[in-house]
């Protein structure tokens, strides 16, 4: 049975969840449903590349105030979907929980699903607060990895299934294209330098300021490394650490081996990959890191944590390993990445590491939890009269 399915994020902006919640709708539409990606949208640009799903924009003001920004959002989604009617509805963060739970206690619908990416830790007791509360009143709860299975089921005692993540071979691939050619000149990057990259932007949870300490060491005895650092739109406030960075950077005399992009456009990430040496993603908390399968998807090595969720999914050989907390073992990781012997070896081994990444067993995954949804959502709604129990 095709169901009607609403995909819900809390921006438009290429974040992990929103890159997720992108891919999911469009691989429930190839299986025959009917879904429609769902966002606030502060600028009228839409989406950050053209989706092959439907999407409804939600008209939204800019707020500065983070607080104030979690409530205003909610409101607006909230809002939006009184009187809208599908089978399923699907949270994909925080914010857009906590807008379908104010439906749920209105009335209006009977329940939801909610995947947690990732938990993060909140001083602020309003976003602490809603935080749990985007978890613990979904009815369906799914994850991205069994890191985060583990901590709902321990710290919340919910059940939430790992449905995992995948990668887009068709637009993630080694063999370069147009846009490579022109992609350093475009973004100011040197000619002949070999890149080290990172994508996110400049985050606490991402460990940039750790990552600028394992590059400045490598770049002793590397000095054609060139740090990039691309990405990085949020809804939350990192000025304080970006400061830190900067004064860092600054300081030790590396502005003109460090770029920072900002927001890249989306049809420029896969030549970003390419043109890179090594994808240094050290984070400290991650749901997935889906990153790493694109890098490996366009045939170059990654560094990431030799821990959960990394070690979930990638196996010893496919990825090289640090301890995020200490910038010798980025050092050494980053060494040996980059004096990969054969660059062929990745070209290779990164896609078929990827391939094992389908976004259609992702969506497949969804089902069971969606089928039960629909069956609250078509009894509620034939007993509010939205639906006749006969359809033609």
């Amino acid at each position: 049975m095709s169901l009607s399915i609403g995909i819900l994020t809390h921006s438009t902006n290429p974040r992990g969840g929103v890159v997720h919640g992108m891919a999911l709708a469009e691989a429930l539409c190839d299986a025959g449903h009917d879904a429609t990606l769902i966002a606030p949208d502060v600028t009228g640009a839409g989406f950050f590349r053209m989706s092959r799903c439907a999407t409804s924009c939600i008209p939204a003001a800019s707020v500065p105030d983070l607080p104030a920004l979690v409530e205003r959002r909610i409101g607006e989604i909230r809002d939006a979907l009184r009187g809208q009617h599908f089978d399923v509805l699907h949270a994909q963060d925080p914010i857009s929980a906590n807008a379908l739970a104010d439906l749920v206690e209105e009335g209006r619908i009977p329940g939801f699903a909610r995947t947690v990416h990732h938990l993060d830790r909140f001083s602020h007791p309003g976003l602490a607060a809603r935080q749990t509360r985007g978890l613990t009143a979904a009815t369906e709860l799914f994850t991205v990895s069994q890191l985060w299975e583990d901590t709902l089921r321990t710290e919340y005692g919910r059940h939430a299934p790992v449905v995992g993540n995948g990668v887009d071979l068709t637009r993630f691939f080694p063999e370069p294209g147009l846009r490579d050619q022109e992609l350093r000149a475009r973004y100011g990057l040197p000619r002949n330098a070999r890149l080290v990259l990172s994508v996110g932007g400049i985050e606490r949870r991402k460990n940039t300021l750790v990552l600028l300490d394992a590059f400045e060491m490598l770049r002793r005895d590397h000095p054609d490394l060139h740090l990039v650092i691309a990405g990085g739109a949020s809804l939350l406030d990192h000025s304080d650490y970006r400061r830190l960075f900067d004064e860092r950077v600054r300081g030790r005399g590396l502005a003109d081996a460090v770029t920072v992009t900002g927001t890249v456009a989306d049809e420029d990430m896969p030549a970003f990959y390419r043109q890179s040496s090594v994808l240094a993603y050290p984070s400290k908390t991650e749901g997935f890191g889906l990153c790493p399968l694109e890098a490996l998807a366009c045939g170059i090595p990654v560094v990431v944590p030799a821990a959960p969720p990394f070690t979930e999914h990638l196996h010893t050989l496919e990825a090289f390993w640090c301890q995020p907390e200490h910038p010798e073992t980025l050092v050494c990781a980053l060494r040996d990445a980059l004096s990969v012997r054969s660059p062929a070896r990745f070209q290779a081994s990164g896609p078929a590491t990827a391939r094992r990444f389908d976004w259609r067993c992702v969506a497949s995954r969804h089902l069971p939890a969606y089928r039960c949804l629909a069956a609250r959502s078509r009894t509620d709604a034939i007993a509010s009269g939205v639906l006749s129990p006969c359809p033609k």
